[in-house]
């Protein structure tokens, strides 16, 4: 019986525009910013900063060199870092409500401070709500030193939760996420970056 729902963020939640991102981060002068990011997984600071390995301040420090620049603010990597988000579909922030009324909805999500620090705030959903309305516990990489498509990062939910993996869906966009969440024992849902999952998703509640 299926009884906890955990999600990626970025293609699943919330819309993407990685070319912004790539722009923004040009812009401040980071000329190989297509290189070290993507949409799937990062290189260099930009991954140190997701799995933790570096802290915010350390990024905009070490971000500041690589362009070439005095100073890099947080203010401006968080600029940059938010180029990602596209759009916040309010379809899919009222289907998390609905499902959270009868499932426990997490979320697991490769991430950072910048982008966290603007959907954990009031201006995440566009009506005054963090996305923490949406779930009932909210994990990300950076938080827990690890970074999928590792399986350890999973198993660290399933612990700190207390839940059993055959009782648990993740949805991701990416395969390797995917296959990571299976080989722990869980139902895994691949989904189109930034369709539409419920009808899938509801699909595998049926049975």
């Amino acid at each position: 019986m299926i009884k906890t729902l955990i999600f990626d963020l970025g293609g699943v939640v919330i819309t993407l525009d990685p070319d912004e991102a790539m722009r923004r981060f040009e812009h401040l002068g980071i000329k190989d910013a297509r290189q070290q990011m993507g949409v799937y997984g990062q290189t260099g600071i930009f991954l140190q900063v997701e799995n933790g390995s570096i802290s915010a301040d350390e990024f905009c420090r070490q971000l500041a060199v690589q362009a070439g620049l005095p100073h890099c603010s947080y203010e401006q990597a968080q600029w940059a870092w938010l180029g990602f988000v596209k759009e916040v579909p309010r379809l899919r922030l009222e289907n998390l409500l609905a499902l959270k009324k009868q499932y426990n909805v997490l979320l697991l999500s490769n991430t950072n401070p910048f982008i966290m620090d603007w959907a954990r705030s009031e201006a995440f959903s566009g009506d005054g709500h963090s996305i923490e309305h949406y779930f009932h516990r909210t994990f990300c990489s950076y938080e827990l030193n690890d970074y999928k498509p590792s399986a350890s990062i999973f198993r660290k939910v399933l612990a700190e939760m207390g839940l059993e993996a055959d009782e648990c869906v993740f949805v991701d966009d990416g395969m390797k996420n995917v296959e990571a969440s299976e080989s722990v024992g869980m139902h895994g849902l691949l989904v189109a970056k930034d369709s539409d999952w419920m009808d899938d998703l509801q699909k595998i509640l049926d049975v």
